[in-house]
């Protein structure tokens, strides 16, 4: 005679011939597919062969544009805010070409994100060219909430750049070409090409050779 627990591991095995891991992948991906295709009506560009997984939020859409082979990982969130600091014409948010961007990822703007071609991106990573507030005196007064929106200057990631998980990029950086970026680590200021950073904030810890 069959144990509850018995009981309970062939029911699953039997659902898992009806209903496999495997099939719930491919389900997966067809979701995210049709996904792709309604949210892209609020993008004002998204190459060929780009994904965008399900529960991704986006605002702003008419100032992002995703190049082409591109995967955003589901429940994502990418913002532009039109902003006093906003500049017409300039401002936006741009991925390049066969980039993969993990789940659980925040990329925000009011000023301008350029990613290159190439780049990796882990899952949980910040991305913001932009803060609550100056950090002035003055605004110690007013909730952060309600404070003006400001940015210290736009962010540039170079082609190739593999950036781990939980990494935050703030404000004003520029990413050479082919760095590679340590989990954890907090870049606040330009780095180089070729080298591997970690730390924070973020330091040259290799040079690649």
């Amino acid at each position: 005679m069959l144990t509850n627990s018995k009981l309970i591991k062939f029911i699953f095995e039997v659902l898992h011939i009806i209903y496999s891991y495997n099939y719930s992948r491919k389900l997966s991906g067809r979701i995210d597919r049709f996904y792709t295709l309604w949210l892209s009506n609020n993008i004002f560009q998204i190459g060929e062969k780009s994904l965008i997984g399900k529960d991704c939020f986006l605002k702003g859409g008419q100032y992002i544009e995703i190049g082409d082979n591109t995967s955003i990982g589901r429940h994502g969130v990418i913002t532009f805010w039109d902003s006093d600091n906003s500049k017409k014409g300039t401002s936006s948010i741009k991925i390049g070409d066969n980039c993969s961007i993990g789940e659980y990822c925040l990329i925000t703007s009011i000023n301008s994100i350029k990613i290159g071609n190439g780049v990796l991106i882990g899952r949980r990573v910040t991305i913001t060219d932009n803060s609550h507030g100056a950090s002035l005196l003055e605004e110690s007064k007013i909730m952060p909430c309600r404070r003006s929106l400001y940015s210290k200057g736009p962010i540039l990631i170079g082609n190739n750049v593999w950036i781990g998980d939980k990494v935050s990029i703030m404000p004003g950086v520029e990413i050479g070409d082919g760095v590679i970026v340590a989990a954890n680590t907090v870049v606040t200021k330009d780095i180089p090409q070729n080298v591997v950073v970690g730390g924070v904030p973020a330091k040259v810890i290799k040079f690649l050779k």
